[in-house]
């Protein structure tokens, strides 16, 4: 077995944080780049080949599935850990089925956080197509929630989707409420934000 240390890609567009992670990190393990958007991860992880990408579920670029499919379908050899602020089991499970080798918050301890990047490995198989999990995203919501949805995205009031659909305002309501459990949002906002990073708006 090599004794060599494990290799890291840390991609966060917040460069204090960055700064963080090294500084928690690169005693036990050599950092071979870093950056702040999707696009500066592949090309990272297409340069050094690391054993690790640290990824960050917000960052400027394709949201994160679509990097995620990518690296493993060119990169197969890279283990992807998510960080991320938010605690999401929606999020969790749609990320980790794209190809994530781990999906951590950022709250965790230093320790965690190295033992993670120690064992994290690639999933075995071939990672999914993105048309499928864009199919398994679609599924998620109903078709009337997507619409509803999508409407909460461009800004209209429930009486103003109401009327757009030609059901009760109440209706309409329900629909939230059921939009908010499905993908763990606490309001509109926060609905509109998760959907987006799970393709739902596309």
């Amino acid at each position: 077995m090599s004794n060599e240390p494990r290799t890291v890609v840390l991609i966060d567009d917040h460069g204090m944080f960055r700064q963080g992670i090294r500084a928690l990190i690169e005693g036990r393990f050599l950092i071979v780049g870093e950056g702040g958007s999707s696009e500066e991860a592949l090309t990272l992880v297409a340069e050094h080949s690391p054993d690790v990408l640290l990824l960050d579920v917000e960052i400027p670029g394709t949201p994160a599935e679509q990097t995620i499919a990518r690296i493993r379908r060119h990169h197969p050899q890279t283990a992807v850990v998510i960080l991320t602020m938010h605690s999401d089991a929606v999020l969790e499970r749609q990320l980790l089925r794209a190809g994530a080798a781990a999906f951590i918050t950022k709250t965790v301890g230093s320790e965690q956080l190295i033992a993670v990047i120690a064992r994290a490995t690639p999933p075995t198989g071939e990672p999914a197509e993105a048309s499928v999990d864009a199919e398994a995203a679609d599924a998620i919501l109903t078709v009337r929630e997507q619409e509803v949805l999508r409407m909460i995205a461009q800004a209209y009031s429930n009486r103003d989707i109401a009327m757009s659909l030609s059901i009760a305002e109440g209706t309409v309501k329900r629909h939230t409420t059921n939009m908010y459990e499905k993908l763990g949002a606490t309001s509109r906002i926060d609905a509109v934000r998760k959907a987006a990073r799970l393709g739902l708006l596309d």
